[in-house]
């Protein structure tokens, strides 16, 4: 009989007392029953340690906390249910109401469940195939693999840097907590086949967990961008950068911001003549904006009129959607004008770019990108025919797509030979209109790159 339900990671632990009379409470909550359709389709449920004989705590799970959670007040008042807004703690004030005489609040939370979850998850197809190389184990299945981490020496573990024991033991304490756990432990699973695979076709010494830039195995930059470090017997290195989707998806092999690119090629200023044309043509229109020097936060990012921004973007998106999402393509063809002209400027500039921070070679550390789809896992890189291609490239042109408002295209070309990037400039931010689109700001936005949309290459390459 298994006991891995009893044991745990040693580590300190928090344990919280519950009153024996708000444990009997629960029993007696009186469940208010909503019209399902008030939720507009999303996923909810009753919140037990939060509810009580006095009011009905339901969580609602949203990509779009603020936007759904006005939608779910727009519907319960439309159906008669007399509602409103509370004010809390959270970032997103519930809703509190009365429903046949019994109190209600509505809690809008995160679809992902924040963060704390984010990290978890990362860390769950990270570190997990490094525990189970260097133990030499081979997952069968969830439920074993699990009952396996739980009886691992995580202090005895060389894929585990000295400063990230503790991370890891929290990350198998905490894996079956997650609101993905099966679907992470097989992209687990697919990551250890992965390296099973990679050291029969060359015998592998160590694999490393790169938790944080600190604790990255030695020669590799604290700047790289892969996940998890292979060490080969014969001392070369590799770095890892770990994807996960759907076997249909296709995952960005860049995903970066407007400021580092701009920064890598030495261009603060024109970015600042960017940030300044787009408040002039775009938000010093918008009634009650603050000045240009601290709109968007200033020069920290974190000044008080960033906040008097967001309210007033959220509130131009409630009361003018047509014209907020005009003036977000505004600004998004200003910046992505200005990626494009910037990539024009200098060949040898932006070719140093791709090398960089697309192949992502560092020294003697170059970076493949594995991506795990359920159990199984594909190279999702276009590393070889852009790698191989690169150093023969005599013209470099970037230009715009003309169906989309967000894509632009890299176009490489020597002679008659072409290879031609997908690239994306966009908001990716989700909540209210304050902190996406106009709120997420011109040196804010997002960029991708999706791989190689078309390529011609001669024979000699």
């Amino acid at each position: 009989m298994s006991i891995r339900k009893f044991v745990r990671q040693v580590r300190p632990i928090e344990e919280s007392y519950t009153p024996p009379i708000e444990k009997i409470q629960t029993f007696f909550v009186e469940e208010v029953q909503l019209p399902s359709e008030v939720f507009a389709g999303l996923s909810y449920e009753i919140n037990t340690r939060k509810s009580s004989s006095r009011r009905t705590v339901i969580t609602v799970r949203s990509s779009d906390r603020d936007n759904d959670r006005d939608e779910i007040l727009r519907l319960l008042k439309q159906a008669g249910v007399v509602a409103s807004l509370a004010s809390s703690s959270s970032s997103v004030d519930p809703i509190d109401g009365i429903f046949d005489e019994k109190n209600f609040r509505i809690e809008v939370k995160p679809l992902s469940g924040g963060m704390g979850e984010t990290t978890l998850n990362s860390s769950i197809t990270e570190l997990f195939p490094c525990i189970a190389f260097e133990s030499n184990y081979t997952p069968s299945s969830v439920e074993d693999f699990m009952s396996f981490l739980m009886s691992v020496n995580v202090n005895g573990m060389v894929c585990v840097h000295s400063k990230d024991k503790e991370a890891a033991k929290e990350t198998i304490n905490k894996a079956e907590s997650s609101s993905k756990y099966t679907d992470k432990m097989n992209n687990a699973i697919a990551i250890s086949q992965y390296l099973r695979d990679a050291s029969a076709k060359k015998p592998i010494s160590n694999v490393y967990w790169g938790y944080r830039s600190s604790s990255k195995p030695k020669g590799v930059p604290g700047t790289h961008p892969g996940d998890v470090f292979i060490k080969y017997n014969d001392g070369a290195l590799l770095g890892v950068s770990l994807k996960a989707g759907g076997k249909k998806t296709k995952e960005p092999q860049l995903n970066t911001y407007v400021r580092p690119i701009f920064s890598f090629l030495k261009a603060d200023r024109v970015l600042e003549t960017l940030r300044s044309t787009a408040y002039a043509q775009v938000y010093s229109k918008i009634k009650g904006i603050p000045p240009l020097a601290n709109f968007d936060g200033g020069k920290s990012g974190r000044h008080k009129d960033r906040a008097t921004t967001e309210k007033i973007l959220k509130d131009y998106d409630k009361k003018d959607n047509r014209g907020y999402e005009s003036d977000y393509d505004a600004m998004l063809e200003i910046m992505r004008k200005g990626i494009i002209d910037l990539f024009n400027k200098n060949r040898i500039n932006s070719l140093a770019y791709i090398k960089s921070e697309i192949l992502r070679d560092a020294p003697d550390v170059p970076t493949i990108v594995i991506k795990a789809s359920g159990s199984s896992y594909e190279e999702v890189t276009d590393k070889d025919e852009l790698g191989v291609f690169l150093p023969q490239v005599k013209f470099i042109k970037a230009y715009a797509s003309t169906k989309s408002k967000q894509n632009w295209t890299l176009e490489l070309s020597s002679g008659n030979d072409i290879i031609k990037m997908s690239m994306t400039i966009r908001s990716n931010k989700s909540g209210h209109a304050g902190k996406k689109k106009l709120g997420q700001f011109p040196t804010g936005l997002a960029v991708k790159y999706n791989g190689i949309e078309k390529w011609k290459l001669s024979q000699n390459y």
